[in-house]
């Protein structure tokens, strides 16, 4: 890499630090952190609790104290004395909070403690911040005994929680009698720093005792650390060993306990740990953890990002071959996903997609730099950075990310972004020349906080060596490591040899995007069709909303099954930008006798126009009429409500070019031809995350903007008046009675009651002005002789279907209250079925036995269930049939919001495998219903086009039944075989349904899109 290039890559590096550091400043400060996409600060409990995330927090201006000695290496002198004067002045432990005690020591303490040592490094060496006089020391030392109590246990392992007020007091909660290895293991470094600088050896003492205590509570024999255990009893709570979260810092701290203090005895048990590690955890370029006691056994198949880090510990060690090999594997996971995710699996898949823009990957490979000086490196970190500026930066600092396969977003910038991702972003590109400080000088703590190596040279605390420290020797290979040898490896050719190993376990399914999610617009024929190919229908909902349901199996292909994924992922994540009161606005004005009310769409910025709230005044037109360039008649427009049109800039920026010139209020006018809000929906036209503007601005489409314009064609000072928009619910919501939801019922029907082969004969039509009757011929498995079953469907003309659509009665797809409220998903399915064929019988024309068979069928089911006999009735009357794309829309959106109860049946499905039939959720739900009625009973299964009308027949598939009726494990209890087993499982089945909640909205699945998207830019 160039020089001119590495310096443009350092100042792009050190302006994203600027960027965070003073969105922080500027919109969080004193708050512990920035949120982002709010763009205000975090305190504690003032914000929906994070769980464990939140313990990090302690009102003591986090974010600050963590990344101010990043000033320092970036050579800005003045605003690190700035922060310095700041955290003196404002920031206080005496507070009654519960914090964690590892991230207060290596974020708060270790911050502190750097601070204090940079700020004597510029009073001494640059003749800056002379006034300083060790206030920041005195705040460490106040801090170091706040967290003093937490060590008051019978092991002498710390608390994981502590009270910066009270300490830790009899009724603490029972949950902090438990802390992870790490957690415990981190604390030696500052607590030494903090007595070696103070005199105070107690601090000190303290972290040895707990070192010692860690490293007696080893397992002997593999000589691994188990995640979590007790800190009275030092029993472990979690066996499982890696180098991941939970354990990884407390390797660390062995190794930099001996390079900061020359104690070798925290060599010693490095060397042994590592030598455990490599044995067992390592697996080639992978890092798998393992159990404690059974070092062999994998506890995980999957990898979490914490253990990027180790590949620049193992270069601090010297071990540079599984150092390079390991940062290769996470190189390409990296360039897979755009980040590392928070865990993947062995085969480079996602486990957990978060990242929250951690710096262990960027520490590796500063590490990896500084050790070989390869150029390759430099590439590594160019490719970080060009993914936090992609993916990450937003208009207020950076944001987590939630989902690297959909790059949505969090509201989170942790305080670790700017102590340690962009501080080692930048070393990596700066030359040593750049750097105010000599850092060979300095060691890293975990949290990249600088601590002097000439603190070794300081009294340490007096301590006669324990028993296990006289035994604690080492020989053979750990002994010769003692020398830390740096062995010369050719970089490139370990990395060729690993250069298609994620590819080769997991080959990357490469397709272009067709089409994004913030690109859709619901009008656009070829979008509503590549929607189709993706397996996702648009359903017009009767308040005026869109549903997309998706649906992996009816996409045209696998690929764009994926894509349509990726695209609900993406609406999912646009709808929650979406205000949730998108409250109809309006535009109204006077023509003649009359007041004409025109329907517009909100906004998801400025103001909403609520209730009585109205603005009026004259209406002007802006120039230019798009408003993205600068207005050319402001003086026009003051105290006006403005016209612009739609395109070439985001909506926002219109609104605040009118609302810098003056008006009132601001209407935007569609760019598409010939479009209506009475057959599209109204949109809220959406934001870019900074809601600046104060005045209301409203959408309206074209034939409603073509209405205003002639208006103020006739009269130029017309008066407009913008409001919400108050309509007749009865007129604009027509409510489906129960004929409408019956016609949307049949399509669902139709598909379960006749083959997808569409083989049935056609025997004849009756035509009349509204309906066409069609008449099918049907075998209904069961019957008494071989005569088939005539069926009759009404199908709506093209008329009445046109006459329909326009009252909205095929709107939306089937929902569960359309079966009754009483009913949900598990019943219906185990219903459905059972209730057609009770339809087909008492309802349509059967011949010969099978008629009165049926019916007696039916008649008892209903004396059973009186509460079906509306479902019935509803059955009964809409057995028809349906085009096939209205019938695969509405089953694809049936099934969509019944997919709950799908998991249920899915477990039986590997029986249906084993006797050869289908294994599929339908064919499950027809085998369910007839192996839960008695054998007595008819055999009838479901109306499919198939014939048993013979003794032998029956027979034969009552064999079928008990082979297929097998052995199913669930939660390691084993069903055994037979008919009557198996009906006893759908019983259980059954009673969990009743018990369970009625799934009704929890269990929809569709995303309602308020409609908003971005403008064309």
């Amino acid at each position: 890499m160039s020089k001119e290039e590495r310096e443009m890559l350092k100042r792009e590096a050190m302006d994203m630090f600027y960027h965070g550091y003073f969105a922080y400043m500027n919109n969080a400060y004193p708050a512990d952190e920035l949120m982002p996409l709010s763009c205000k600060g975090r305190y504690r409990n003032s914000e929906p609790s994070r769980g464990n995330v939140d313990e990090a927090l302690g009102n003591f201006s986090l974010t600050l104290i963590d990344s101010m000695d990043t000033l320092v290496i970036l050579g800005d002198f003045d605003e690190f004395e700035k922060a310095v004067k700041l955290v003196i002045r404002d920031v206080t432990f005496d507070t009654n909070v519960v914090v964690s005690v590892f991230e207060t020591n290596i974020r708060i303490l270790g911050g502190l403690l750097s601070g204090h040592v940079l700020s004597e490094v510029l009073k001494t060496k640059y003749q800056k911040m002379n006034w300083y006089n060790g206030e920041l020391l005195d705040m460490a030392k106040d801090l170091g005994y706040r967290l003093l109590p937490a060590f008051n246990t019978t092991t002498g392992i710390p608390y994981g929680r502590v009270n910066l007020k009270n300490g830790i007091k009899p009724n603490f909660p029972e949950l902090t009698r438990d802390t992870c290895t790490a957690c415990a293991g981190t604390m030696i470094l500052e607590m030494a720093a903090l007595s070696r600088l103070t005199g105070e050896p107690i601090f000190e003492q303290k972290a040895h005792k707990t070192m010692d205590e860690l490293w007696n509570l080893r397992h002997r024999t593999s000589n691994l650390m188990g995640t979590i255990l007790n800190v009275h009893s030092g029993d472990w709570i979690r066996r499982d060993s890696g180098v991941g979260a939970g354990i990884d810092s407390y390797y660390e701290y062995c190794l930099k306990a001996y390079i900061l203090l020359s104690d070798e005895k925290y060599l010693r048990r490095f060397n042994t740990h590592y030598s455990a590690v490599m044995t067992y955890i390592s697996q080639g370029p992978m890092l798998l953890d393992v159990h404690m006691h059974k070092p062999n056994t994998n506890t995980k198949n999957f990898m979490d990002a914490l253990l990027a880090f180790w590949p620049g510990l193992q270069v601090l060690k010297g071990d540079l071959k599984p150092a390079i090999e390991t940062h290769e594997m996470l190189y390409q996971v990296m360039r897979r996903h755009k980040f590392i995710p928070e865990a993947f699996t062995t085969d480079f898949q996602i486990h957990w997609g978060q990242h929250p823009l951690r710096p262990e990957f960027l520490e590796s490979t500063y590490f990896l730099y500084r050790a070989t000086g390869d150029h390759y490196y430099l590439h590594v970190g160019r490719n970080v950075l060009r993914s936090l500026q992609t993916y990450a930066r937003v208009a207020c600092g950076y944001a987590s990310v939630k989902d690297v396969r959909t790059g949505a977003h969090e509201d989170s910038m942790d305080s670790f972004v700017l102590a340690e991702t962009f501080k080692y972003l930048y070393l990596l590109f700066a030359d040593p020349a750049d750097i105010p400080i000599n850092l060979d000088d300095y060691l890293f703590t975990t949290e990249a906080h600088f601590l002097p190596l000439s603190i070794s040279r300081y009294s340490p605390p007096k301590k006669d060596p324990t028993h296990d420290d006289l035994l604690d020797t080492t020989v053979g290979e750990n002994d010769r490591a003692r020398s830390c040898v740096l062995e010369k490896y050719v970089g490139h050719i370990l990395r060729q040899n690993l250069r298609n190993l994620v590819e080769g376990i997991c080959p990357e399914r490469k397709f272009s995007r067709k089409l994004y999610a913030s690109q859709f617009q619901s009008y656009n024929k070829e979008h509503v069709k590549l929607l189709n190919d993706m397996g996702i229908t648009i359903a017009m909902l009767s308040d005026g909303r869109m549903q997309l349901v998706h649906n992996y199996v009816t996409a045209a292909s696998k690929t764009d099954a994926n894509e349509g994924v990726l695209f609900m992922q993406e609406m999912v994540e646009l709808s929650k930008t979406h205000s949730p009161d998108n409250i109809p606005q309006s535009v109204s004005f006077s023509a003649g006798n009359k007041t004409v009310v025109l329907s517009a769409g909100p906004a998801n910025f400025g103001k909403i126009l609520r209730s009585n709230e109205k603005v009026s005044a004259v209406v002007s037109v802006a120039t230019p009429l798009r408003a993205c360039e600068p207005l050319r008649n402001p003086d026009e427009l003051r105290g006006r409500i403005v016209i612009v049109e739609r395109g070439e800039c985001m909506f926002v920026e219109k609104a605040r070019k009118l609302e810098k010139a003056g008006a009132v209020g601001g209407i935007i006018v569609d760019n598409i031809a010939d479009s209506s809000s009475d057959t599209w929906p109204l949109f809220a036209m959406s934001g870019d995350g900074k809601d600046d503007v104060n005045i209301p601005v409203v959408f309206l489409f074209t034939q409603e903007a073509k209405t205003l314009i002639n208006a103020v064609e006739k009269e130029p000072n017309l008066n407009v008046t913008l409001s919400q928009l108050e309509t007749n619910e009865t007129e604009r919501n027509i409510k489906l009675d129960a004929d409408n939801t019956l016609e949307k019922l049949k399509g669902s029907l139709e598909g379960i009651i006749y083959n997808p082969d569409k083989k049935q004969k056609k025997v004849s039509d009756e035509d009349s002005a509204d309906y066409t009757v069609r008449s099918y011929r049907v075998t209904i498995p069961g019957g008494a002789n071989s005569d088939a079953i005539i069926v009759k469907s009404k199908v709506p003309t093209a008329k009445k279907l046109g006459e329909l659509k326009a009252a909205g009665a095929l709107d939306g797809p089937i929902t569960l209250n359309d079966f009754g409220a009483n009913i949900d998903a598990d019943q219906l399915h185990l219903r459905l079925g059972e209730l057609i064929r009770e339809a087909i019988a008492t309802d349509l024309k059967i011949n010969s036995n099978a008629k009165p068979q049926m019916e007696k069928k039916a008649a008892e089911t209903a004396a059973r269930r009186p509460a079906d006999a509306d479902v019935i009735v509803k059955a009964r009357s809409f057995v028809a049939s349906a085009d096939d794309e209205s019938a695969d829309r509405t089953l694809v959106a049936l099934e969509r919001e019944l997919a709950e109860s799908k998991e249920r049946l899915q477990k039986l499905i590997s029986l249906l495998a084993d006797s050869g039939q289908p294994a599929n959720v339908d064919t499950t739900r027809m085998r369910l219903l007839h192996l839960s009625q008695p054998k007595a009973e008819s055999q009838v299964r479901g109306p499919t086009v198939v014939r048993e009308d013979t003794e032998e027949k029956n027979r034969s598939d009552q064999v079928e039944d008990e082979s297929g009726a097998q052995t199913l494990a669930a939660g390691g209890d084993a069903f055994e075989t037979g008919d009557q087993k198996y009906r006893d499982l759908i019983k259980q089945m059954q009673m969990v349904v009743e018990k369970a909640d009625k799934p009704a909205e929890a269990n929809e699945r569709a995303i309602p899109s308020g409609g908003g998207k971005k403008d064309e830019l």
